[in-house]
């Protein structure tokens, strides 16, 4: 299991990470999270990490107005990714530990982290899914067989 620790986040985040630009629309935002299940997107400008959006930030604005009239939603739908995302965003660069990723997601309980290079360039997002994958890995490799034969313990109905 010592391995696991120094496996390198580049080898375990998702290869393509989907971004979204600061100038677009809370409305195309919200077809966009509606269409997967990304818990948040990194908003990128010319290249570069700005920011980032979760799901949670694409609802604030209709509680800050609820009951609002048909005027002010179409306002609403028009606020852009800018307005609403998070500019301080927590990074894992590409050399870091998975060691590094579970301190980190422990420590803010969140979902995923936006991998980038030393530019800032978003290279890929390392979730938690990914953690658990390797884990899972070594989890395999580190387990002791169970003794055979292996008799029933019960049975379930269906």
């Amino acid at each position: 299991m010592e391995y696991f620790h120094q496996e390198p986040v580049k080898e375990n985040a998702a290869r393509a990470a989907r971004t979204v630009a600061p100038e677009m629309t809370l409305g195309d935002l919200l077809r966009l999270f509606s269409s997967d299940d990304f818990p948040a997107y990194p908003v990128v400008r010319s290249g570069k990490l700005v920011g980032m959006v979760s799901r949670a930030d694409s609802i604030k604005p209709f509680t800050e107005k609820a009951g609002t009239n048909t005027a002010h939603f179409d306002a609403i739908m028009g606020t852009t990714v800018e307005q609403i995302m998070s500019s301080r965003v927590i990074t894992i660069e590409l050399d870091a530990t998975l060691d590094t990723v579970v301190h980190l997601m422990g420590a803010h309980d969140f979902e995923s982290f936006p991998v980038v290079d030393h530019e800032n360039r978003v290279r890929g997002i390392i979730a938690r899914d990914d953690v658990i994958r390797a884990l899972a890995r070594y989890t395999w490799r580190a387990s002791t067989p169970l003794p055979l034969p292996l008799s029933p313990i019960g049975y379930a109905i269906a």
